[in-house]
């Protein structure tokens, strides 16, 4: 049996963090080594709860190590909660029981250097809330960015509106300098934005199979459904998209987006236009920017970005995936 893969899941759960992680323990394609936590939805403490929660609900905190994140954005004040989407305590209504694993001193931005030398062009990162710990990772090491084989992240806006402000996504918004230290390293970064998870919607029908497939999903389904009324209640529908289970999906089959090679880059000094994701294609910045020397250089540095949806539907494959690990009741 060929083994598979090491990734490890940086996160701040967070409703559709919740739901990244199931689904990419139901895909089976995957050697989780590790689920680092941020803040972002939730400050640093209550995200690190969460995670381990979650493990312990998904049946694999003996074997998934559980490490706490940064507690702040790089040069900001704290992180702002989303607790209208994601629920006071950040998962809905629920109140899970902590895991029974010990607490590990071992930060998130340590753990990913340390798991970057021992899968050394082999391991692949998935971020699904702000990109503080990578940036820390590799402002202590930047060969972080060649040792990694994949990163994706769920963030940013190339073509769309934002999400939190008229420009800006919530992820990149919520710590904007990390994210430009993290793309302009060079990492092999694939950019999964609202470009491409506005357009995978679960609505009511999902919802009433993931319920009626029994107690592995009972946990997931509730989660859903205080996350399809928050959206209900902020104009959105009766549908809610799958931000962060779709970075989970983008790592192992890029047929889920349409995407494109370009460079990013954040704009961090307005507060009218913090977060902003700037896309400019591959090769556009000798038109456009040939006489500045600095800015061509910092687009010269590229990697992929979602411009929309792929061939493949990626809210039916997470329906028929998320039942195939199933957690408590």
């Amino acid at each position: 049996m060929t083994p598979r893969p090491p990734i490890v899941l940086d996160s701040d759960p967070g409703i559709d963090d919740a739901l990244a992680l199931q689904y990419l323990l139901g895909t089976g394609l995957w050697d989780l080594k590790a689920y680092t936590s941020v803040g972002g939805n939730l400050p640093a403490e209550q995200t690190y709860l969460n995670a381990r929660a979650l493990t312990r609900a998904l049946r694999v905190d003996a074997d998934v190590p559980v490490h706490r994140g940064a507690g702040r954005p790089l040069t900001r004040l704290p992180y702002t909660s989303a607790s209208a989407f994601h629920g006071r305590a950040g998962l809905g209504n629920e109140t899970l029981p902590d895991s029974t694993a010990a607490h590990l001193p071992e930060s998130s931005a340590r753990v990913l250097l340390r798991l970057s030398r021992e899968y050394e062009g082999e391991l692949t990162v998935c971020a699904t809330g702000p990109l503080t710990n990578v940036a820390i990772a590799l402002l202590e090491d930047p060969g972080f960015a060649r040792r990694v084989r994949k990163f994706v992240f769920m963030g940013g806006a190339a073509q769309v509106p934002g999400n939190i402000t008229p420009v800006a996504e919530f992820n990149i918004w919520a710590d904007p300098d990390a994210a430009e230290v993290v793309l302009s390293s060079g990492i092999p970064f694939t950019m999964v934005d609202l470009d491409a998870s506005h357009h995978f919607l679960l609505g009511p029908a999902d919802l009433a199979v993931l319920e009626a497939a029994g107690t592995g999903t009972a946990l997931a389904a509730r989660l859903l459904r205080v996350y399809m009324d928050a959206y209900r209640r902020h104009g959105g529908g009766d549908a809610c998209p799958l931000h962060d289970p779709l970075a989970v999906g983008v790592c192992a089959d890029e047929s889920f987006i349409t995407a494109a090679e370009g460079a990013v880059v954040v704009e961090g000094a307005s507060e009218l236009t913090r977060g902003k994701t700037v896309f400019v294609p591959s090769g556009a910045h000798r038109v456009y920017y040939a006489d500045s020397p600095t800015l061509s250089a910092r687009l010269a540095v590229t990697g992929r970005v979602a411009l929309g949806p792929g061939t493949r539907d990626f809210t039916r494959d997470f329906v028929a995936t998320l039942p195939r690990w199933p957690g408590v009741g």
